[in-house]
């Protein structure tokens, strides 16, 4: 793939406000308007949403959902807070920060109890474990959830820290830093780096911090504790719809590319961006790869893996303050929507192929 040809599609998207979507099926009543926006950009990553509206999985719930991009999980904390969104998609560890400062924000609904934060490398560059990275420029963003959480896997891997030349750049700096060879590795979330290197036939090697035991939840349907309490029927619809998305992803990798791509118009659809998307919603479905979905269901999320996140935040972000882990996350809207053992089975084959599993 031609560099220029997937920074123009990349280009478009960053340019996207509100996304257009489909139009709702015609109904006696007016459906329910709701407004939910993106941590980020709308790639493949976040294809679940678009395919919910299209396969009108909110539709026949009466909903009528439009979906904004967002500009990072933290500055979406703030206009969930204040109800100019309904839902945001959050990561969970920002969430918890934020609700640290007294933002109203809960978790409904996890999207990936897996974290995508990790360490990452072009294949030549030989950086296969923590160790090698020591005598390396390593680019970061200082405000992003990989350096936060950078003592953490400093401290579980027992690499010295001091040996590590860190490079603070701004996050799009960060893949052209990598590609020109500026620095060794970047901090970053795989998602957001893994498929526009890979659509450029980059072969790259990563360590996520999940794989060396720093325990993170990652991307989560946040909320309103007054929208909890006084529109209960409305979280339940919207939960239910998202969750039937997301499993057609994971059973309708391809179709789900055709739906992405017809929902973005801005996404000039060639082989080169549908790689791109098939890559993200690839490693969006290894991201959830959990028991915890395979057996309660889609969306849920163990409350030990919310309070290690509480306290990883806590330790790591210098954030006192954060609720409980039963007042900031709920389970009380998932576990409608499952797969069966059979459909597990194959996804989970699938998945480990594009997102094995490193062994700390």
């Amino acid at each position: 793939m031609k560099r220029r040809t997937l920074l123009q599609g990349a280009g478009a998207a960053a340019a996207l406000g509100t996304v257009a979507g489909f139009p709702s099926i015609a109904r006696g009543q007016a459906a329910t308007g709701v407004k939910l926006t993106l941590p980020w950009l709308p790639l493949g990553t976040f294809s679940f949403a678009f395919v919910a509206k299209k396969i009108g999985a909110w539709d026949k719930r009466g909903l009528n959902v439009t979906i904004d991009r967002g500009f990072g999980s933290g500055a979406v904390c703030v206009p969930v807070d204040k109800g100019q969104y309904d839902f945001g998609i959050i990561d969970m560890a920002v969430m918890m920060n934020c609700a640290a400062k007294s933002l109203d924000l809960v978790n409904i609904a996890s999207i990936w109890p897996l974290s995508p934060v990790g360490i990452f490398s072009l294949t030549d560059a030989n950086i296969s474990k923590p160790k090698d990275l020591e005598g390396k420029r390593v680019g970061f963003n200082v405000a992003s959830g990989d350096f936060q959480l950078w003592p953490a896997f400093v401290r579980s891997t027992g690499i010295d820290e001091a040996k590590v030349r860190k490079v603070m750049m701004e996050p799009p700096a960060l893949p052209p830093a990598l590609i020109n060879k500026q620095v060794d590795a970047i901090g970053n979330f795989i998602g957001s780096v893994a498929p526009s290197l890979w659509a450029q036939d980059l072969k790259i090697s990563w360590m996520l911090y999940e794989d060396f035991g720093v325990k993170t939840a990652s991307n989560c349907v946040a909320t309103r504790s007054e929208t909890i309490e006084k529109k209960p029927k409305l979280c339940q619809d919207f939960v239910d719809g998202l969750m039937e998305g997301l499993k057609y992803v994971y059973l309708n990798p391809d179709e789900s590319v055709n739906i992405h791509l017809d929902a973005i118009k801005e996404f000039k659809d060639s082989q080169q961006n549908r790689d791109v998307i098939r890559y993200g919603q690839a490693i969006s479905t290894a991201l959830g790869m959990t028991p915890a979905f395979r057996d309660e269901g889609l969306g849920y999320i163990e409350p030990s893996l919310v309070e290690e996140t509480r306290k990883a935040v806590e330790t790591y972000m210098k954030s006192p303050g954060i609720p409980p882990a039963d007042k900031i996350s709920t389970n009380k809207f998932v576990g409608r929507v499952k797969l069966t053992a059979q459909e597990w089975m194959a996804v989970e084959k699938r998945s480990a192929e594009i997102l094995p599993k490193r062994t700390a």
